[in-house]
């Protein structure tokens, strides 16, 4: 098996390589927390404060409760939460750790040290540590012993969905390395010729128990991928599940009934007698956290205007010096409970904007399914070389912060669609119409317009489905980077 003789592989030591991926996390942890807090320090002498090591280095301990609640946490295990989740759990133990600071100076007595370096750490480390494992995770994802080796079990169309997206994402922490191949449960053609996939043709096979045995005794903390196929007989099911929960060390479960979008929502197990059962959360009905999400919309919007206001002069100017015609363009959206909206772009086209696209759809007939396809032209005549420019960079869609203090978008929301689109999100428009459009979303930070019009409508609808707060602030950190690798942008 090429998983278990790799390059970068030892049989017999699997423990101390998958372990080296804990104490990168660990170290990245920890060097983000102290980091900041010696920083903050730095400044407050630099600006001609005191720092009394003898007071802050003994406080500075208490940052360590910070790993300690991420390891029972799991944050550290092979198999790493959700990003949302992980932005959660990693805000919540940091604010536990200055927390414990801020009770042990208040039941402190004497002279305090300056409490303005463990507010500002506070609010710092919120970021930078998260930013800090990004880092750390981006370098090393691609190393062999970042990823746990992976065993899928069973088969059908959506294996290779899954191979794909851990090819792309290695940050996720698995490899699948080996395929388990059941006599027990006879192979389902998938296709009218009954062929396997190519993905599963790339996995190297496993055809009984004492294969699986074999490779958990060379790595024990393996981790088993069971995509339960709809078709497939309960027996064979069953005889999968048992198997891997016997043997691994993780286990996962794919249910391939779940996998078209039918139940869109991050869900949390539970239990009704002996019925597993999915719980989903509806934060979208919780007006406390609709309320939330409008403040931070109006408080960083504004702030960010005001900010942005001398850069946004010189694209207006850039785009008269250009071409004749207004500074701004107006656009009809479909926004929250299906009203009209007219959001605000930079002008990005010509004056005959719709003249011009006609002619030219005319004369290049090769084009035109493009066009109805996504409404859009890699190569479009109508675009300035100032509009194209934006367009690349996004830039044409900063006067929208206008829209998002009227209350009309959101800094972050699903793509604002136009009328004729209504009939293409189908059944996912009435998840549309329950939240405001936003500026950036999960498509624009997912690859754009190199996505179909399909995975568009998937992304809107998972992220409907799946609000928080933390994917939010996830969603705003992941904008800038795409915004500037202009990738799936034209």
């Amino acid at each position: 098996m090429s998983c278990l003789f790799s390059p970068g592989h030892t049989p017999g030591k699997p423990h101390l390589l998958c372990s080296r991926r804990t104490v990168a996390l660990l170290a990245a942890d920890c060097a983000a927390l102290f980091g900041t807090m010696f920083l903050i320090g730095l400044l407050r002498v630099l600006t001609g404060g005191e720092i009394s090591l003898s007071q802050h280095v003994p406080l500075a301990l208490f940052l360590l409760v910070a790993p300690i609640v991420n390891a029972f946490e799991g944050l550290y295990s092979e198999i790493p939460p959700a990003l949302p989740e992980e932005l959660r759990m990693l805000g919540i133990s940091t604010s536990i750790a200055y927390f414990s600071i801020a009770i042990f100076l208040f039941l402190g007595r004497g002279h305090l040290p300056s409490r303005t370096v463990y507010l500002f750490s506070w609010g710092l480390s919120l970021g930078v540590v998260p930013l800090v494992r990004c880092a750390v995770r981006t370098r090393f994802s691609r190393e062999s012993w970042w990823r746990v080796p992976t065993v899928l079990f069973g088969s059908g169309e959506l294996v290779p969905r899954v191979e794909a997206y851990l090819n792309r994402h290695a940050e996720a922490g698995l490899r699948l390395c080996a395929r388990f191949v059941s006599r027990a449960c006879p192979e389902l053609d998938h296709d009218s010729q009954g062929t396997i996939t190519d993905a599963e043709k790339t996995l190297d096979p496993l055809y009984n128990r004492s294969d699986l045995e074999t490779f958990v005794r060379l790595y024990p903390k393996t981790c088993a991928l069971v995509v339960m196929e709809r078709d497939a007989p309960l027996a064979c099911r069953q005889e999968l599940i048992d198997l891997a929960s016997l043997l691994f060390h993780s286990v996962i479960l794919v249910p391939e009934d779940l996998s078209e979008g039918e139940i869109p929502f991050w869900v949390r197990p539970l239990e009704i007698g002996e019925v597993l059962c999915l719980k989903v959360r509806q934060n979208l009905l919780d007006p406390r956290r609709l309320a939330l999400k409008r403040g931070m919309d109006f408080v960083l919007s504004l702030l960010g205007g005001i900010v942005i206001l001398p850069f946004l002069v010189l694209i207006a100017l850039a785009i008269k010096v250009e071409s004749r015609g207004p500074v701004f363009f107006r656009q009809s959206r479909i926004g929250r409970d299906g009203q009209t909206i007219h959001i605000l772009k930079f002008r990005t086209m010509v004056r005959n904007a719709e003249e011009v696209l006609q002619q030219y759809l005319e004369t290049n007939p090769e084009l035109r399914e493009e066009w109805k396809a996504d409404q859009k032209l890699r190569n479009d005549p109508r675009i300035t070389r100032v509009g194209a420019w934006l367009r690349r960079t996004s830039l044409d869609e900063l006067p929208q912060l206008w829209n998002v203090l009227k209350g009309e978008m959101s800094l972050v929301g699903p793509r604002p669609i136009v009328e004729n689109e209504i009939v293409r999100y189908g059944s996912a428009f009435a998840s549309y119409k329950r939240v405001r459009p936003g500026m950036t979303g999960l498509w624009q930070v997912s690859g754009r317009n190199d996505l179909s019009y399909k995975q568009r409508v998937h992304l809107d609808r998972f992220y409907i489905c799946n609000w928080s707060t933390w994917l939010d602030l996830l969603i705003l950190a992941k904008t800038l980077p795409v915004v500037l690798g202009r990738k799936g942008a034209y």
